[in-house]
């Protein structure tokens, strides 16, 4: 809007307000506490009804004579405070608030007076435009005619929403204080009048802190306003707060999710500019709110919780999201939302609690390498940790439980989670960009770019884990997590649908380069008990003293992230407090395990990216040295690696072994180098190695000689340690053998061993000579030898 529109609004505006104020005035009638409200109900995916929201049962209704003097002096101060001498509208704060209008170009400040707020909340709907301003001030006006102060400023507290179901002051100081109006104290006065702009923020059952910071305020108001003495103000405000125990007025089935849910109603302007407006419509609109939560997929995420972890132990949260839609199936937060006797039972740990995923954000770190210059297959040095110099000092990362690895690659480090190679991969990528990938694929927590968060030193939610996660399962784009699909009203109008901001957070390449990766983990790696029978991909997480652990997996069709650990702080899961020390492929895949075949029941199959089969051999390594595991080593330090086979340790640990164990077996890799392959395969094993065998040939007419070899020829290793040799020859089968001169049959043959389709012409060639000495034989082919078999071939035969 440029200045003269802006011009024309304010003087509109001013014009209006006069005319309200100067006119002949009609008294209005008295609204009383208006119409009674209507009972919203929440529904879930499949229809049924899992919450019903009504206000009428938390209102205690009182008169001003039972009014303490400071509730109705912090009131005024903090909401009108020119309330007892304005005729409904205050004119100074209406000038001020059309300037700043104007500017905005909408509502920006709103002057409601407290007669203003109550005709809004009894007479009109929650409309916010200049009309509807102006109608509240003439209301108001009318108002005043009819009504005292007194009844006017009763009737408004009787009427206001003061959050967590509490409506109107005298439910406020029962639901917070447990007392009567009456016996309010100041402190406890001026903490209710600072709960009335913003319930949902600022009652103290939600957060303590911002209410005791509202609650100053206040009391600052009314000391500035001389209604109370620096004594009685300091007093006040060092008031300790001394709450009731918090009980629900109304059970809902899923608790944990549906509160979610009602903050997000009550926080969505769409609802109405006011906390009060968006209360009115949430708790007295009889709106039919649909959901996204599926029962079904509920109750097996409880069951699967309660399954693996015992009653005594700690506690678990579960998110569940469809990553095609972003729509939240499920939401387990804590253990009995309703349990008096647990203080922690109303904190939802899926989405309040925010904790280190430890290893389980590796995948953001993954992601922005391999949009960079990685691969999976590219090579990492062996060892057990390392230092890297950040802009922050030094910085020392250590395997866990100071394992140490061979050579290996970004693969296999990822399916054995792999600190060292995770450090050195931060530090190539920058910490910068792998905060911007996680952020585009839904982390919305605070996130620094500090190296440390490529082992998630950084805290997260369950729900923002499994959001994200969605990311890699729908190849790269990242919906929005939604609770809510749709809102309609008493009559079944929509008002309200979701619609889910889509961000394109990763290539679909490299999203699924991702999700091949941590299908290993499940299939080989830290992950394995998260094994269902079908495909998944996901990710194990475990914090330093195992205070958190973490798994975070999906299938085409879920995205489930599971979290373990105790709500009151940094409790180390280990022995006595747990039987065993608890990693993310423990109790977290267990619950994962236990959960998703019930949630996936009647879910067909599907299609994963899996890593391309490649030249990997199984051996048992000593990771306290990185050697091949020997018979005196540790059994507590073996463990069986899956590897690719020029990473493979060939020599047995000589640091647990004698050297007479060490030599047992000992011998050198031969060459085979410029061999056959015929010759070769059988020199090496002749030596007692397994042969892995690759073609490569380096130019049009292939040598079918054996031209690199690993491990060197001469070097130490163990006899049964596998060679890979590569062969000047295209690998068979994968282009047009050379047929001319062999018999009918045997070229027959030669193509049928293919499952190639052939053709055979029976035609003389043009040589009458050759064809009579070649008789039967093939003379001619197409396509010709050594060509890509990418079709049919056709050969020639003299008759």
């Amino acid at each position: 809007m440029d200045g003269f529109p802006r011009l024309v609004a304010l003087l509109a505006g001013l014009t209006l307000v006069a005319g309200a104020c100067s006119a002949e005035i009609n008294p209005l009638a008295d609204p009383g506490l208006g119409d009674l409200g209507l009972t919203s109900v929440v529904l879930a995916a499949d229809g049924s009804v899992i919450a019903e929201w009504h206000a009428e049962e938390d209102r205690i209704l009182v008169e001003f004579g039972d009014l303490p003097t400071d509730l109705v002096d912090a009131v005024t101060a903090i909401e009108d405070e020119r309330f007892w001498g304005h005729p409904g509208i205050d004119l100074r704060s209406i000038a001020r608030a059309l300037v700043a209008n104007a500017e905005a170009d909408g509502i920006a400040s709103g002057a409601s007076t407290i007669t203003m707020q109550y005709i809004k909340n009894v007479v009109l709907t929650p409309e916010v435009s200049f009309e509807r301003k102006i109608e509240e001030a003439q209301l108001a006006v009318r108002l005043e005619e009819t009504l005292t102060k007194e009844e006017v400023f009763e009737r408004y507290v009787n009427t206001i929403y003061l959050g967590d179901g509490a409506y109107g002051v005298g439910s406020a100081a029962a639901h917070y204080f447990g007392k009567q109006v009456s016996d309010l104290t100041l402190g406890e006065a001026a903490m209710i009048a600072g709960i009335i702009k913003n319930p949902s923020t600022w009652n103290p059952f939600a957060d303590e802190d911002a209410a005791l910071g509202r609650r100053r305020v206040v009391l600052e108001n009314m000391l500035r306003l001389e209604l109370i003495t620096p004594e009685d103000a300091a007093r006040a405000d060092a008031e300790p707060l001394t709450l009731v125990e918090q009980a629900p007025a109304l059970i809902d089935r899923y608790p944990y999710f549906s509160e979610v849910v009602k903050q997000q109603l009550l926080d969505d302007e769409s609802l109405g500019l006011t906390p009060t407006d968006r209360y009115n419509a949430v708790f007295r609109g009889g709106l039919t709110i649909q959901t996204t939560l599926e029962p079904s997929v509920q109750e097996a995420a409880k069951a699967s919780i309660a399954e693996v972890l015992p009653e005594d132990g700690p506690y678990g949260a579960v998110a569940v999201v469809d990553p095609s839609t972003g729509e939240v199936r499920a939401l387990v937060g804590g253990r009995d939302f309703y349990d008096p006797d647990d203080p922690v039972a109303r904190f939802n740990l899926a989405t309040q609690g925010r904790r280190q995923p430890g290893s389980s954000f590796k995948p953001f770190v993954l992601a922005a390498a391999l949009e960079g210059n990685f691969e999976l297959s590219s090579v990492f040095g062996r060892g057990s940790g390392i230092t890297i110099q950040t802009d922050g000092g030094p910085w020392t990362v250590s395997n866990y439980e100071n394992q140490s690895f061979p050579d290996m690659t970004l693969l296999d480090a990822t399916r054995f989670s792999v600190n060292k190679v995770y450090a050195e991969l931060m530090d190539a990528v920058g910490p910068d960009e792998v905060v911007e990938l996680a952020r585009a694929a839904g982390i919305q927590s605070d996130l620094q770019p500090y190296h440390s968060l490529a082992l998630g030193a950084q805290e997260v939610t369950v729900l923002e884990m499994a959001s994200a996660y969605g990311t890699f399962a729908f190849d790269g784009l990242h919906l929005s997590p939604t609770l809510v699909s749709s809102i309609e009203t008493r009559e079944g109008t929509e008002i309200w649908s979701q619609v889910p901001v889509v961000t394109e957070a990763v290539t679909v390449e490299v999203a699924r380069e991702v999700t091949a990766a941590l299908t290993e983990v499940v299939r080989a790696g830290t992950g394995v008990r998260a094994q269902i029978g079908r495909p998944v991909a996901g990710k194990t997480g475990t914090t330093q003293g195992h205070n958190d652990a973490w798994f975070v997996g999906y299938t085409p069709e879920l995205v489930t992230a599971v979290w373990v650990g105790y709500p009151e702080g940094q409790i180390p899961m280990e022995p006595p407090t747990t039987p065993f020390a608890v990693t993310g492929g423990s109790w977290p895949a267990q619950i994962f395990a236990a959960f998703m075949p019930a949630a996936l029941a009647d879910q067909p199959f599907g299609a994963m990216a899996q890593v391309e089969a490649g030249s990997t051999v199984r051996v048992d390594v000593d990771t306290s040295t990185g050697y091949l595991a020997g018979p005196l080593c540790p059994r507590e330090h073996v463990i069986t690696l899956e590897l690719a086979v020029e990473q493979a340790p060939t020599i047995v640990c000589p640091i647990h072994n004698s050297s007479a164990v060490v030599s047992a077996g000992s011998t050198t890799v031969p060459s085979a180098l410029g061999l056959s392959i015929e010759d070769a395969v059988g020199a090496l094993q002749g030596g007692g190695f397994s042969v892995v065998t690759l073609w490569e040939a380096l130019d049009g007419t292939p040598s079918g000689h054996v031209w690199d070899q690993s491990p060197e020829p001469g070097t130490p290793a163990q006899a049964g340690t596998a060679v890979t040799i590569k062969v000047d020859a295209h690998e068979p089968g994968t282009v047009v053998p050379s047929l001319l001169g062999f018999p009918l049959a045997e070229a027959e043959q030669r193509l049928d061993s293919l499952g190639t389709e052939f053709l055979t012409i029976v035609e003389a060639e043009s040589d009458a000579a050759e064809a009579a000495e070649h008789a039967g034989s093939v003379w001619k082919q197409e396509p010709a030898p050594q060509a890509p078999l990418t079709g049919s071939v056709t050969i020639w035969v003299n008759p």
